[in-house]
């Protein structure tokens, strides 16, 4: 889990279906702590994406690689 995501408990998200959903990211309480403003009808869509990018994140951070891995010093598209 990011950092970001540490900052709080999950709360219940306001506008987000109307329910208590603990196992989603805490956007609201992450949007109160930087000062950002999420409209209550976008703010699915944020848990969503939210939700989304975290598992992104998880796959990334759970990609072991080995101490003696050889640095990629060129990078070729």
């Amino acid at each position: 889990m990011s950092s970001a995501a540490r900052l709080s408990p999950s709360a219940p998200v306001a506008g987000a279906g109307g329910h208590d959903d603990r196992k989603g990211p805490p956007v609201a309480d992450m949007a109160r702590i930087i000062g950002l403003s999420i409209p209550a009808a976008c703010m699915p869509d944020v848990v969503a994406n939210t939700a989304l990018l975290q598992g992104y994140a998880d796959l990334v951070s759970g990609f072991a690689l080995p101490d003696d891995c050889e640095p990629a010093y060129e990078y070729t598209p």
